[in-house]
């Protein structure tokens, strides 16, 4: 008898163990930033995330950050930079699934433009949607979150020409374009 109770608050104490890591709860705070920009587009972004509310799989997070465009050739353009802060809102609907939206408001500057030969410093305002999965590890204090989106500048205080191809031939202006990321982040 005493043997079975034993046992029996032994596999009790081990079953809640295993219970109780499997429903850890995230950090309402958290760090990430994108690991794939740096090599792919010469970019980097961080961001501090706020867990502002939950129920069940639901939850609402906002973040605040910084971008940076290290200055590169554009051959329709001339030599772009660029420095914004960031914000956002991610909606998880089912376990790591969520869409996010997003702005960046900074400064865009542009040397050496292809045709003008001029640089425009220009405020620039651009938005973005996401569609993503949050991928959690090491008792849900790291994660991978990969995202595929659209993004488009919608204001421009300074804007300069920006042509189809190199050819130079057609003027097309700002259009809105697909893009990736892979952040990685570490909740605390």
């Amino acid at each position: 008898m005493k043997k079975s109770l034993l046992m029996l608050g032994i596999v009790s104490l081990f079953t809640n163990s295993v219970i109780a890591q499997t429903e850890l709860k995230e950090s309402k705070y958290g760090i990430e930033t994108d690991i794939l920009w740096p090599l792919l587009v010469q970019a980097t972004r961080t961001h501090f995330t706020v867990s502002l509310w939950q129920k069940g799989d639901l939850r609402g997070d906002v973040y605040v950050g910084i971008n940076i465009d290290f200055p590169r050739e554009r051959e329709t353009e001339g030599r772009f930079a660029d420095y914004s802060l960031a914000s956002g809102y991610r909606q998880y609907f089912w376990k790591g699934f969520h869409a996010e939206f997003s702005q960046t408001t900074g400064l865009g500057v542009l040397q050496n433009h292809v045709t003008t030969g001029k640089t425009y410093n220009s405020f620039d305002w651009l938005m973005t949607g996401y569609v993503g999965y949050k991928f959690e590890f090491t008792r849900k204090k790291f994660y991978l979150l990969p995202q595929f989106g659209v993004a488009g500048v919608i204001y421009k205080s300074n804007p300069w020409p920006i042509y189809e191809d190199n050819t130079l031939a057609r003027e097309v202006g700002e259009s809105p374009f697909m893009l990736g990321s892979l952040r990685f982040g570490y909740n605390f």
